[in-house]
């Protein structure tokens, strides 16, 4: 199974659309907030609510299930982007992976039990790293998770 996981586009349009047109055959399109989009413009990620985000119908988290995992999406403001908080929330949806958003940098840890994913921004990461997002796979047999960062703008 593979995701494509962005955040924090905040109204840029532009890198979604790069981002879809390199993995028009992933299996989920997951967005983690601050997309400043309604639904509609945000298709065809499945979204969470932002900080930035106005459209009041998007929830605050999500729980996807996969065969080998489920997991755990929100931004992170909730949870002040804390690793313990977010493991913790994480836990009470009986969810064994977190993807989300805020911190505007990129993050792949494994903490305990739980895989944390931050695809950082396609919009501007704090670190000054290049504009980003994730594609993460899920193998369909022994359900190991890896995870790549792509540049939204090739140099």
């Amino acid at each position: 199974m593979q995701i494509v996981l962005c955040s924090d586009n905040h109204g840029d349009r532009k890198s979604l659309d790069i981002i879809l047109a390199r993995h028009p055959g992933a299996d989920l399109y997951l967005h983690c907030g601050d997309s400043e989009f309604s639904k509609d413009m945000l298709m065809p990620f499945a979204s969470v609510r932002g900080n930035n985000d106005y459209d009041y119908s998007f929830p605050k988290y999500r729980v996807v299930e996969t065969k080998h995992h489920n997991i755990f999406i929100t931004h992170g403001n909730l949870y002040y982007s804390n690793i313990s908080e977010l493991t913790k929330a994480a836990k009470k949806e009986d969810c064994d992976v977190v993807f989300y958003g805020h911190t505007h940098s990129f993050l792949n840890l494994q903490n305990g039990d739980v895989h944390l994913v931050n695809p950082g921004s396609t919009f501007y990461n704090r670190d000054m790293s290049d504009p980003c997002y994730a594609i993460v796979s899920f193998d369909d047999e022994t359900g190991e998770i890896s995870v790549e960062r792509h540049t939204v703008y090739v140099k």
